[in-house]
């Protein structure tokens, strides 16, 4: 049986973007350890590089909101896919720092465009269907992640060359994006009415009015998922005595327990609402923070991994639904701005909490993620709230009308 999420044309329009972007990262992802060797970089410098993508993803990402607003969510979202796929090539050509790092920059502006543009066009897919499907949008992100993870072992081990590689990777994808673009117009509302639409957005996004409180749930939620992928397997180490290939289970079972919830957040989205998702959510991500901190045996603890990719698995699905749907704000305009802030999380929380786990322990790091992820459950209620979130759904709404015009 088809799941609801891929049974139309344009239910996938909204969906495969999001795999196509997990395969994308994945796989030049899982060659890091080629890239630095090529181009001789010491893992300071290889940091520094990696910074032009935080850089180039905050910046791409706080100015998409406009285009999106002026000229459709499915064309910014196809377009930057197309750019992200053929800018693939650049860390795969890099021999020395400044080459990469302006490759990664420019991954990072494409990057940027798609992310805030495809959830847009997903959230104004599900409002359209009355069915929410943005969790398993990120699920399948989530999965195409680990498809490219193995995609660039595969080539590895296959000694294919980095450039080969992420340009053939890239053409790919590229193509396909390209190809559905053909059938958008038949979605999305024409070039003047979206004109209208945006006029007067700003060109870059910055949190303003009902939208500052989602922002802020997003940045202490983003600091909390970075501080997973950054710490997760040294704290096992450190605190619980663990093997290096032990300590890697903590972030494989959080990242595993992540990407299974999240095809289940759309079905507890429709039946408890965001708020009251995010609000347990965080609450069950707290438990297993403390679970973490206090665990007598290795096991515990990685269960406590698993609690927090379970509990936050549907906090920024939620919180993206929440932002394109503000009364009065065009849907990518909110979008771009809480996805700008979340990111500034996701890239200053970790080297923050490395401070923290100097000047202290890495137990006391990680109990500041404790302290956010209770701060977001006491304060999604009002946030949520100030947005004024509004559900519109039509019952009488045929998701297969007109979907025939979408390339699937």
């Amino acid at each position: 049986m088809v799941p609801y999420f891929l049974s139309t044309p344009l239910l996938r329009s909204a969906v495969l973007p999001f795999g196509a972007v997990g395969v994308l990262y994945g796989s030049w992802a899982a060659r890091i350890p080629e890239i630095q060797a090529q181009t001789g970089l010491n893992e300071a410098q290889l940091g520094a590089a990696l910074l032009g993508l935080a850089l180039g993803l905050v910046i791409s990402a706080s100015a998409t909101g406009s285009l999106v607003a002026r000229h459709g969510a499915h064309r910014i979202a196809l377009l930057g896919l197309a750019v992200m796929g053929l800018s693939q090539a650049g860390p795969g050509l890099a021999e020395s720092l400044w080459p990469l790092t302006g490759a990664f920059v420019l991954i990072g502006l494409a990057s940027g465009l798609v992310d805030v543009s495809m959830n847009a066009w997903a959230v104004g897919v599900e409002t359209r269907g009355g069915r929410p499907i943005l969790g398993a949008c990120h699920g399948v992100f989530s999965l195409g992640g680990m498809l490219g993870a193995g995609l660039g072992a595969a080539m590895a081990a296959l000694d294919v060359s980095l450039f080969v590689h992420f340009t053939a990777a890239g053409v790919v994808f590229a193509g396909m994006a390209i190809a559905q673009g053909w059938a958008v117009r038949q979605h999305e509302p024409d070039t003047a009415t979206q004109a209208s639409i945006g006029s007067d957005e700003p060109t870059f996004t910055l949190p303003r009015g009902p939208v500052v409180g989602l922002a802020a749930l997003s940045f202490c939620g983003l600091i909390v998922e970075g501080a997973m992928g950054d710490w997760s397997a040294l704290f096992l180490q450190d605190v619980h005595g663990a093997s290096a290939s032990l300590a890697a289970l903590g972030f494989g079972v959080f990242m595993g327990c992540m990407a299974t919830a999240r095809f289940a957040a759309d079905a507890l989205t429709a039946r408890f609402g965001d708020r009251r998702l995010v609000r347990g959510g965080t609450l069950l991500g707290a438990v297993g923070l403390v679970l973490c901190l206090v665990a007598p045996v290795l096991p515990l603890a990685v269960v406590g991994f698993g609690l927090v990719g379970l509990g936050f698995a549907g906090v920024v699905p939620s919180l993206f639904r929440a932002a394109g749907r503000v009364p009065g704000l065009a849907g990518g305009v909110g979008i771009a701005a809480v996805t700008s802030v979340g990111y500034m999380g996701f890239m200053l929380g970790p080297p923050l909490l490395g401070f923290v786990a100097e000047a202290t322990s890495l137990r006391g790091s990680f109990s500041i993620l404790v302290v956010l992820a209770l701060a977001m459950a006491l304060g999604s209620s009002g946030a949520f709230r100030r947005a004024a979130v509004r559900v519109e759904q039509r019952a009488d709404y045929d998701p297969t009308e007109n979907a025939d015009s979408v390339v699937a």
